[in-house]
């Protein structure tokens, strides 16, 4: 398998922004909930103080995702002072109130090394615990792990496994993963048909 796919190959920072301030999942308003949307819309408009703002009220009243927001902010330094240390406290809160965004979040810190220390074992850690709770980035991740033996036993079978389970969810880039294993027989048989199936399912949601 080629190392271009992995996540070294991405902008680090970037990486971690897309993931917090993600528009594409849809979650009941309440008040803070409303608070930290409200906070992401601001992040997308670049209007970076007013989002801290909306982020922080909504984290002191216990949205976790506006507390790991604040995180990966002040992490970035984006509308605030760069501060690695109190980041890392955002988001290692939320993320040991098992909050599988934070928990997501921390691991992809660590394996990325940013604000943090490069730490595969941590990473690994992190995303285990995210993808208990069935976190479909931290499933793909996981599995690039595996497939690369970074901070666990390098397994191809393993790999396979999580990178399937991702695919079945409709991640992208599992999905290239498991027709990239089908068509060269890596991690499970070979299989020329299941590998054009998820070359069609990739080809129909562009």
């Amino acid at each position: 398998m080629k190392n271009t796919s992995k996540l070294t190959g991405i902008s680090l920072l970037n990486l971690i922004v897309l993931i917090v301030f993600s528009f594409i999942f849809i979650t009941p308003i309440a008040a803070e909930e409303s608070l930290y949307e409200r906070g992401k819309e601001l992040v997308e408009q670049k209007d970076y103080e007013k989002a801290l703002k909306a982020f922080d009220i909504a984290a002191k009243a216990g949205n976790l995702d506006a507390l790991t927001a604040l995180g990966v902010m002040h992490i970035g330094g984006i509308g605030v002072k760069q501060d690695n240390k109190k980041g890392y406290q955002y988001i290692k809160e939320a993320a040991d109130k098992s909050d599988p965004k934070a928990q997501y979040t921390l691991g992809a810190l660590y394996y990325l090394g940013v604000g943090v220390e490069k730490d595969y074992k941590k990473a690994f850690n992190w995303l285990n615990l995210s993808s208990e709770q069935n976190y479909i980035d931290a499933k793909y991740n996981l599995g690039v792990m595996y497939e690369f033996g970074e901070g666990v036993d390098q397994s191809y079978e393993k790999a396979y496994e999580y990178y399937l389970f991702a695919a079945r969810r409709d991640s992208l880039e599992s999905q290239i993963k498991v027709a990239e294993m089908y068509k060269e027989g890596i991690g499970t048989a070979k299989d020329p048909d299941k590998s054009a199936y998820w070359l069609k399912r990739i080809e129909d949601s562009k």
